[in-house]
Order: structure tokens, then C-alpha cells, then sequence
């Protein structure tokens, strides 16, 4: 019995085989199960179109009823499996309550068609200008004649395997540098600063593969975006994310990560609030199904106070995506600087339900349990995202919760050593500020928010207006002063 005909759709570094139900990643097979399978092929083949969710529920579960959840979790996994993240390619777009839509470019072949050169014997496969036929050459009534027809076969056949080698050759280079950036996007979202500059390596790579790769150089600035604050003071990282970012814009006017990152740097580093948000809805309206777009722009709208809609737009991420913690967690920070600790405790532990292994909602949990004045709880909520990470914000976040606890002195020994790790790398003086806030020593709280608003810093610029740690400050002149000269009154 013959096999059913080949059938390839290629997008990306991606290829998927419809006969033979594999999915494949520059030639590497990928985990899918039967449904997620079936579930991407319907998006594929109705690719640029929304498809409703009852349809995509009906073609990929026929004749049994499931609940919406089943579908989203599908979804959810398609997407890490294609590796999507905050700044990165999309490829799946949702439409807030009605469905989604296949969003990337699609080659679709039939047969063996990735092969421009014919199998040996058959005749040479037309290519770009190559004639489509080969004249016929009569058999030959002397065997004097026969150097004359190899050169006429060749005059042929050569321009042909040229051909078929500058295409192959600028396949493989596409497929290198779409696998550095897969592994850049991968280390990037890591969190940790050595996965983070073994992102920056990666991307680089891809650069010097391919100088016109627009989202290896997105894929840079963000990776530099990610490092301010958390490892690396603003002033050495925010110029070099900001470089990378006008790179992809250059090479691709309408790359959304990249207006994405440019509404970050505008944001966080230059403290242009107009232009930050002027980047956040143009990147929402090249593509209003990028997640990541609503995301950062909700810490915009929650930076200026506008509360109610930062959390509209983190509840359109999680609803986009129930399964992705970040959007989970980001969503609870909406509800905490709105002094909604309930709701961000909800979120917060849905978070960690989701990956428990992340610091983020760990930390973040503490932070929410603090406004309740539920400290033994907070306390014990940082040191586990300490064990997670041990970077300085996590320590400092420890070290806040022992100041509103009460607990001076391992407050004051935390402190001391942060200013300590201060002297090897770098530390956020905005964290260490908190902690000065929360033994109550006003002054040097505002001296370390002094250092920070030199340094440029992005938490500053994010959270000075709103942070509850620094209620007790907010009547002072000198705070009210710096809120001004970080545009923020």
C-alpha cells in the first residue's frame, strides 16, 4: 500500500511534516503530543485567519465535549514549544474572547520540493533563471562528437548545482543563526546573570552570522535590558540595550519585541514617559495579539498610578495564557502597588503552582504578605526565593522584611552585607534603600535613593511613585523632589 504524499509547511527555523505527524526544529524532532500536533496543523493551514475557539475545539476533539481549559493548555504548550517569550518571535496570536491565528510567514511545499536538484539520472530541476528543459541531444554517430555533448549537458547542469549550493548554503546559515537565537531566548529568560550573558554570546554569534538579523540584535538589547538593575548598573547596560534595539528597528521598522524594548529603555533609563508609552502602543497596534507588548506596558500605566488599567491589561496576558507564570505574577505586582494584597497573593500563588522553582512570585509573595503584616510568613517567602536566586534584590527583599518585622538586627546584618557584595559587583542602591526605609533611618533611605537616581536606576524610575516601602517617606521634601526629577509629579 503506497504511503500518503509528502506535505511540508516551513516557518522558521520549523518544518512540519503532515503525513508523517512530526514536527521538526532545524531538523530535530520535537515532543508534541497527538492533540497539540493537531491542534498547531488547524492553525497552519488556516494561517492569517482567526479561528474561533468552539471551531478549534470541534477539529481537534470531534465528537467529545471539553472545556475551554483544554484548549488553552494546548495552546500554552505549543508556545513553549516554539519557543515564544517576552521580546522574542510570536507565533501564535490570541484574540481576547474569540480565538486565535497562526501569525508567521509560512512556506508550504509539497512532495519532496526542499531539494531543487533532481535525484541522479533524472533531469536537472528548474531553478531562478536555469531553462526548465534540457534539449535533446541525438545519440551520437561518431564518438569524436562526445566531448561536445558533456560540455553542452554541463553548460546546463552547472548553473544548476551553483544554484542549488547558494540556496542550501543560505538555508544552513538561516538555520544556524535561528538556532544561536533559540538558545539566546532560552539562557536569556533564565534569570540568572551567567545564563543571561550566555544569552548576550549567543545573540552575538548570530550577529556575526548574520549582521541583518533583526531579532538577534532585539534579542541582545533585551538580553542587556535584563541585566540592568538585577547585575549591572543602568548607565553600562541600558546604552548598549538601547544600540541593539535601534539595530533591529533599522533592519526591521516593524519588529514589535523591538518597539516593545524601546518603550522599556525610554521607560526605565531615559525617563521619557511620553515616548515610552508612544513605543508600547505602536508595538500594540503592529501586533494587538503580542502579549509581552501589553505586559510591559501595564508597568508603564502602573508607574504613573493609572492602576486600573495596568491590571486590564495584565488580566488580557493571563487570559491569553493562564499557564505562563510571569504573566501571573506580573499581574499580582499590578494588584500589590495598588494596595490590593489579596488579589496579588491569589496571583502569586497561582505562580508558583504554575513553576515553583521561580523566585519572582516567591518573592513577590513576601512582599504582599508584608502589606498584611504577616511577617514570619514573609520572611520565610524570601528565603526561599533567596535559595532560588541569590541575587542582591532577593537579598534585600530578606532583608526588608526582618526591618518591618521588627528584627533590626538581622535587618542591619543583611545590610551590611550588601554594601559589603557592593564592593565585588553590582547592587541596586534603590534595594538598599529599602531596607533603610524599613528600620526607619529616613536619611540614609533618601541617600541611597540619591546614589540610585544617579545610577539611572529602572526600579526607580518603575516603582518610586507607588512602592509601599516608602510610604513613610512620601511627605518628605527631598522625596518629593526626586519624584520631580524623575518626571514623576
Amino acid at each position: 500500500m503506497s504511503s500518503p504524499p509528502s506535505h511540508f509547511y516551513e516557518f522558521g527555523p520549523f518544518r512540519l511534516d503532515r503525513a508523517e505527524r512530526v514536527l521538526l526544529r532545524d531538523g530535530q524532532p520535537l515532543m508534541l503530543t497527538p492533540k497539540a500536533f493537531d491542534l498547531l496543523l488547524a492553525l497552519i493551514e488556516r494561517r492569517g485567519h482567526v479561528i474561533e475557539k468552539e471551531e478549534l475545539m470541534g477539529a481537534v476533539w470531534p465528537e467529545t465535549a471539553v472545556e475551554e481549559g483544554n484548549l488553552t493548555h494546548h495552546i500554552s504548550v505549543l508556545r513553549k514549544t516554539l519557543g515564544e517569550g517576552a521580546g522574542e518571535r510570536a507565533y501564535i496570536g490570541t484574540v481576547p474572547r474569540r480565538g486565535y491565528r497562526f501569525l508567521a510567514e509560512v512556506r508550504e511545499q509539497n512532495g519532496a520540493g526542499a531539494n531543487p536538484v533532481a535525484e541522479a539520472g533524472a533531469a536537472p530541476v528548474a531553478t531562478g533563471e536555469v531553462p526548465p528543459t534540457v534539449p535533446v541531444v541525438s545519440p551520437p554517430a561518431r564518438r569524436g562528437k562526445r566531448p561536445a555533448i558533456i560540455l553542452t549537458a554541463l553548460a546546463f547542469v552547472v548553473p544548476v548545482l551553483i544554484g542549488a549550493g547558494i540556496w542550501l548554503g543560505s538555508r544552513l546559515k538561516r538555520a544556524e543563526v535561528d538556532q544561536l537565537e533559540f538558545k539566546g531566548n532560552f539562557y536569556v529568560t533564565r534569570w540568572t546573570e551567567d545564563e543571561i550573558r550566555k544569552g548576550l554570546e549567543y545573540y552575538n554569534r548570530a550577529i556575526a552570522l548574520d549582521p541583518d538579523s533583526a531579532s538577534a540584535w532585539a534579542g541582545l538589547g533585551t538580553a542587556w535590558i535584563f541585566l540592568a538593575d538585577l547585575y549591572v548598573s543602568p548607565r553600562e547596560a541600558m546604552p548598549k540595550a538601547k544600540a541593539a534595539t535601534v539595530n533591529a528597528l533599522q533592519r526591521d521598522e516593524t519588529f514589535v519585541g523591538a518597539h516593545v524594548s524601546l518603550g522599556v529603555i525610554r521607560m526605565e533609563y531615559e525617563w521619557d514617559w511620553a515616548g515610552a508609552e508612544q513605543e508600547f502602543k505602536r508595538a500594540i497596534a503592529l501586533a494587538p495579539e503580542y502579549i509581552p507588548a501589553h505586559q510591559l506596558y501595564g508597568y508603564y500605566l502602573i508607574a504613573m498610578g493609572r492602576f486600573d488599567e495596568a491590571q486590564a491589561e495584565r488580566k488580557r496576558a493571563v487570559e491569553a495564557d493562564p499557564l505562563n507564570d510571569w504573566g501571573l505574577w506580573e499581574l499580582g505586582l499590578s494588584f500589590y502597588f495598588a494596595r490590593q494584597p489579596e488579589q496579588a497573593i491569589e496571583q502569586y500563588r497561582r505562580a508558583i503552582g504554575v513553576e515553583p522553582k521561580s523566585y519572582w512570585p516567591h518573592m513577590l509573595l513576601g512582599w504582599a504578605y508584608e502589606q498584611q503584616g504577616r511577617f514570619s510568613e514573609a520572611i520565610a517567602e524570601s528565603s526561599q526565593a533567596y535559595r532560588l536566586n541569590d541575587n542582591p534584590q532577593v537579598l534585600a527583599s530578606l532583608g526588608h522584611a526582618y526591618a518591618a518585622s521588627g528584627q533590626r538586627a538581622e535587618a542591619q546584618k543583611i545590610l551590611a552585607e550588601l554594601q559589603e557584595i557592593a564592593r565585588r559587583r553590582y547592587v541596586s542602591p534603590y534595594d538598599i534603600a529599602t531596607i533603610c526605609a524599613g528600620l526607619g533611618e529616613k536619611e540614609q533611605a533618601l541617600a541611597w535613593l540619591e546614589k540610585a537616581y544617579d545610577d539611572r536606576s529602572g526600579w526607580l524610575a518603575l516603582w518610586l511613585k507607588v512602592d509601599p516601602k516608602f510610604d513613610n517617606l512620601h511627605s518628605d521634601p527631598h522625596f518629593q523632589d526626586l519624584l520631580r526629577r524623575v518626571r514623576l509629579t
